[in-house]
C-alpha cells in the first residue's frame, strides 16, 4: 500500500471516530463522568490538578476509542451494541454510588480495606453504619443529585450542537489525550499500575478479601500445632489480654482528653497499678487484618502469609497453660472470622450469645463478667491464659453503653463541627467511659491473683477529631487517630512482689515507640517462653528492643507520613 492510501485509510478510521462522537455524544459523556468522577475528587484531595486533568483526557480518549470499535463491529448488529453500552452502563454505574459515598465519608477509593470491612460486618452492624451516616439530609442530597442530573441529561439531549463544533471538540480531546498519555507514561509510569475504572476496583478489592477470607479457613485446616519451645520457664499463674474495640486514645482522660471519662484507670495510674504505654499504633484499622497479627509472628517485615505462622494461643497451649477465648463478638461467621479461629484453638471458649455474621444483638461488654466468673471456677490451678474480647467502642457508640453512663452531652464537645457530630463524639466518649467501667471490673476479678492484664485494643477510632469529617476506621488513607491506640499494663501486688523486674522492664518501655504485630515477643518474653521465631529486638521490654525500626502502616511511614494529619 503506498502512502496515499495509508493516509486513505488513517483518515476513513479518524472519520469513523468523529461520527462515533457525534451520534453517541450523550454516552461517551456519560461513561466518563461515572468513570472519572470518583477517580478525579481522589487527586484533587491530594492536590494533584495536573494529574487529575491528564488522567481526564487519558479516560476520554479511551472511552471513544472503545465506542468507535463497538459501532465498527457491531454496526450490522444494533440491538447487540444497544446491549453492550447497556452493560458497560450498569459496570460504571453500580459502583458508583458506592465510591461516591466512601469518598464523601473516608476521602478514599475503594480497596481491599473497605471489602473486608462490608464482609466481616453484620445486618446489625450495617444498620448501625447507616443510621450514624446516613440521615435524611444525606438521603435529601443524593435525591437532588439525581433530580439535577437527570434534568441536565434531558436538557443536553434537546441542545442541538453543530457537528463541526462536535468534530473540534473530539480532536481537542483526542490530541490532549494523546499528549496526557504521553506525559503520564513519562512521568507516572507506576500510576497506570493501579486499578482506574470503578468496576476494576471492585473486582480487584473483592478478589483480595475473598482471598484472604480463604486464607482465614485455611489457618484452620493447614495450622501447624507442632510448637517447639526453646524456653518454658513461665510461672505466672494468670495472665490476660483484654482485646478491645475500636480505642482512640486521644479520646482516653488517661492519656489527656479533656473528658473525665476513664475514673477508674485515672485511680489505677495515680496507685502506681498501671503503667499506659504512651506511643503505640496498630498495625491495620480492621479487625481481621490486626488480629492476623496481634497474635502472629506475622508483621509488616515478613516474607510469608501471615496463616503460615505459629500464633499465640498454640504458644500458649504448648507452654501448659490452660487457655480460655471469652468473646462479646460473633461466634461464626461466612467469611472466616480470625477471632473465631483462635477462639477454637483454645482449651475453651465462651461467647455472650451463640450468633453468626448476619446477627448482632447489641449485648453490652458487661454480659462477659459470668463467663469469666465461669472460666475462672473451672481455672487451672497452675496457669491461665485469658482473652476477652470486648465491643468497646464500636459503633453505632450508643449502643455500647447503658443508659446510667450516659454522661457526656454534645455541649461538652468542643470541636468545631455542627451539633449532630458533637452528640455523636459525645456517644463515643461516652462508650469509653463505659469501657473503662469493664476494664476496671475485670481488673478487680483478680486483684487477689498473681496476675498480669494487658489491655490493647485492635485498632484505634476517628470521631471528627480535629474539626474532620470522618468517624470510623478504614484501611485506605487512615488519619492518625484510628491507629493510635492505648496499650495498659496492670499487675496485682502479688505479680509486682514476685517480678519485680518484669514490673520495672515495662515501666521503662512506657514511652519507647511501638507497633502492635510484635505483642507476640512482648508477651512471651514477660512469660519466660521462647521460640524460635521469638526475636528480643521486637520485645518492648527487652534491652534489645530495636526502637530504631520505622513504623510502617501500608506504604506510609507513621512518624513521618502520618502522625501529624
Amino acid at each position: 500500500m503506498d502512502n496515499q492510501g495509508k493516509n486513505n485509510v488513517a483518515l476513513n478510521i479518524w472519520d469513523a471516530i468523529e461520527q462515533t462522537f457525534i451520534e453517541h455524544t450523550g454516552f461517551i459523556f456519560l461513561l466518563f463522568f461515572l468513570n472519572y468522577f470518583t477517580m478525579a475528587w481522589s487527586l484533587l484531595l491530594i492536590r494533584d490538578e495536573w494529574l487529575a486533568l491528564e488522567y481526564g483526557c487519558v479516560l476520554f480518549l479511551g472511552i471513544l476509542l472503545l465506542t468507535a470499535l463497538l459501532r465498527r463491529f457491531l454496526r450490522e448488529k444494533a440491538k447487540w451494541f444497544r446491549r453492550v453500552q447497556g452493560l458497560l452502563f450498569l459496570a460504571s454505574f453500580l459502583p458508583f454510588p458506592v465510591e461516591v459515598f466512601v469518598m464523601y465519608t473516608y476521602k478514599a477509593l475503594i480497596g481491599a480495606g473497605i471489602v473486608n470491612s462490608i464482609l466481616e460486618t453484620n445486618r446489625k452492624e450495617a444498620v448501625e453504619f447507616l443510621q450514624m451516616y446516613v440521615t435524611w439530609r444525606e438521603v435529601a442530597a443524593v435525591v437532588c443529585g439525581c433530580a439535577v442530573l437527570y434534568l441536565l441529561w434531558r436538557v443536553f439531549r434537546r441542545i442541538e450542537i453543530p457537528e463541526y463544533r462536535k468534530r473540534l471538540f473530539c480532536r481537542g480531546m483526542a490530541a490532549a489525550g494523546l499528549v496526557s498519555l504521553g506525559l503520564i507514561c513519562a512521568t507516572f509510569a507506576s500510576f497506570f499500575a493501579n486499578p482506574l475504572l470503578p468496576i476494576v476496583r471492585v473486582v480487584s478489592a473483592t478478589s483480595l478479601a475473598v482471598e484472604n477470607a480463604i486464607a482465614y479457613h485455611r489457618l484452620a485446616d493447614s495450622i501447624d500445632t507442632k510448637i517447639e519451645l526453646t524456653k518454658n520457664d513461665s510461672e505466672i499463674k494468670n495472665i490476660v489480654f483484654i482485646l478491645g474495640e475500636s480505642t482512640n486514645r486521644n479520646h482516653m482522660h488517661l492519656y489527656g482528653y479533656y473528658l473525665p471519662n476513664t475514673p477508674h484507670l485515672d485511680e489505677l495510674q495515680a496507685k502506681g497499678e498501671i503503667i499506659a504505654m504512651s506511643d503505640v499504633i496498630s498495625p491495620h484499622s480492621t479487625t481481621v487484618e490486626v488480629l492476623s497479627e496481634l497474635f502472629t509472628f506475622c508483621d509488616y517485615e515478613s516474607d510469608k502469609p501471615w496463616y503460615e505462622y505459629h500464633n499465640l494461643i498454640d504458644v500458649m497451649n504448648a507452654a501448659g497453660y490452660r487457655t480460655h477465648w471469652l468473646s462479646n463478638q460473633e461466634s461464626s461467621g461466612m467469611w472466616g472470622n480470625v477471632a473465631q479461629l483462635y477462639a477454637n484453638r483454645s482449651t475453651m471458649h465462651k461467647f455472650t450469645r451463640l450468633r453468626d455474621s448476619l446477627e448482632d444483638s447489641g449485648i453490652l461488654d458487661e454480659e462477659l463478667f459470668p463467663l469469666l466468673d465461669e472460666a475462672l471456677r473451672d481455672a487451672s490451678p497452675d496457669r491461665n491464659f485469658y482473652v476477652l474480647h470486648l465491643m468497646g467502642g464500636h459503633g453505632l457508640y450508643y449502643n455500647r453503653y447503658p443508659y446510667a453512663f450516659n454522661k457526656f452531652k454534645a455541649e461538652d464537645i468542643r470541636l468545631q463541627i455542627g451539633e449532630r457530630f458533637r452528640e455523636i463524639v459525645a456517644q463515643y466518649d461516652n462508650a469509653l467511659y463505659y469501657n473503662d467501667y469493664v476494664v476496671d471490673e475485670i481488673i478487680k476479678r483478680f486483684r487477689d491473683k498473681e496476675t498480669l492484664v494487658i489491655y490493647v485494643p485492635d485498632h484505634g477510632e476517628a470521631v471528627y477529631d480535629e474539626g474532620g469529617s470522618i468517624a470510623g476506621h478504614l484501611e485506605e488513607n487512615p488519619d492518625r487517630h484510628m491507629i493510635e491506640i492505648p496499650v495498659i499494663f496492670w499487675a496485682s501486688k502479688k505479680f509486682r512482689d514476685k517480678y519485680p523486674e518484669k514490673w520495672e522492664a515495662i515501666e521503662d518501655a512506657a514511652d519507647r515507640p511501638y507497633r502492635t504485630d510484635d505483642m507476640i515477643h512482648t508477651l512471651m518474653e514477660l512469660a519466660d517462653i521462647k521460640t524460635e521465631e521469638w526475636n528480643p529486638k521486637k520485645s518492648v521490654i527487652n534491652e534489645d528492643f530495636d526502637a530504631s525500626r520505622p513504623r510502617f502502616f501500608g506504604d506510609e511511614n507513621y512518624d513521618t507520613q502520618i502522625k501529624g494529619k
